[in-house]
């Protein structure tokens, strides 16, 4: 899975992201700015956040496809439109935005506020 993006702030306003460990280069007036400056077991702690957030979904999604599948072998067309109708009205409405309410509260929690130095022109 892919690590979470860190979003920069640059003194002159500009804003943009980057992988950790990376370096990234305001657009506007040159700066240049490297994320390896954040402590990695800051960083460390959001990336296992944003894994476990991520397999929770698949595992949901997972559940409720084998829920429909088991419908779908039991040869009833009608139930398992029903089913699937009703699976998937409880993913967006109900559940997708239970688990995302508490990720963004998780991650609220685990925010971190880094000044980098800048380098580069003006820095």
């Amino acid at each position: 899975m892919k690590a979470p993006a860190i979003t920069l702030r640059c003194d002159c306003g500009s804003e943009g992201r980057a992988a950790y460990g990376e370096h990234w280069v305001c657009p506007k007036c040159g700066r240049s700015y490297d994320t390896s400056q954040i402590p990695a077991e800051d960083y460390g702690v959001i990336a296992s956040l944003d894994r476990r957030y991520k397999m929770v979904n698949w595992t949901i999604v997972a559940l409720l496809a084998l829920l429909v599948l088991m419908a779908a072998l039991t040869e009833q067309v009608v139930s398992t439109f029903a089913g699937l109708a009703v699976v998937l009205l409880g993913w967006f409405l109900f559940i997708k935005p239970l688990v995302h309410r508490r990720h963004k509260h998780a991650v609220r929690r685990l925010t971190r506020t880094w000044d980098l130095r800048a380098e580069g022109p003006d820095a």
